[in-house]
């Protein structure tokens, strides 16, 4: 039987998740002053959307996956995400560009940006992998615990 990792409901439980947190971070700041980098918000978004795929995966397969599958799956949910950031990094890129924001800023730190991304990216895929485990380790003692529960009534 094919496994899949249900990336489609990876990719609305992400870019859910960044809005959400997009909103409390602008709360935090208007109410309180306390400021949340952009990527706490990405990890938090990550971390919130694997766990929920990896949970999904138990349900539908009755299966904690393996190691080499939850590597695979992580790579594919990190494709997704890359996908989403740089759809949304476009649309930002774009605005500072047509506000002149970005006209005089030179081209090593765009390097030093590059890097920090693929830097992130790369943390982003290990933290998938063990939070898309997580998920369906969560699940299956979830669904242990209310199967001992539901053996015992009928004892």
């Amino acid at each position: 039987m094919q496994r899949n990792v249900g990336l489609v409901r990876f990719a609305f439980v992400f870019t859910g998740l960044l809005v959400v947190m997009a909103i409390i971070s602008v709360a935090l700041e208007i109410f309180t002053g306390f400021s949340i980098s952009g990527t706490v918000n990405q990890i938090v978004a990550v971390l919130g959307a694997a766990s929920d795929a990896g949970n999904r995966f138990y349900r539908k397969h009755q299966v904690v996956p393996d190691s080499g599958f939850a590597w695979r799956a992580s790579f594919q949910m990190t494709l997704v995400e890359l996908a989403i950031s740089i759809a949304l990094g476009g649309v930002f890129l774009w605005y500072f560009l047509s506000t002149g924001e970005l006209k005089n800023v030179p081209g090593s730190l765009v390097l030093i940006l590059v890097l920090l991304l693929i830097f992130m990216f790369a943390i982003s895929l290990v933290a998938k992998r063990f939070m898309f485990a997580s998920g369906a380790r969560h699940a299956e003692k979830a669904h242990l615990k209310k199967q001992a529960k539901s053996s015992t009534v009928f004892e």
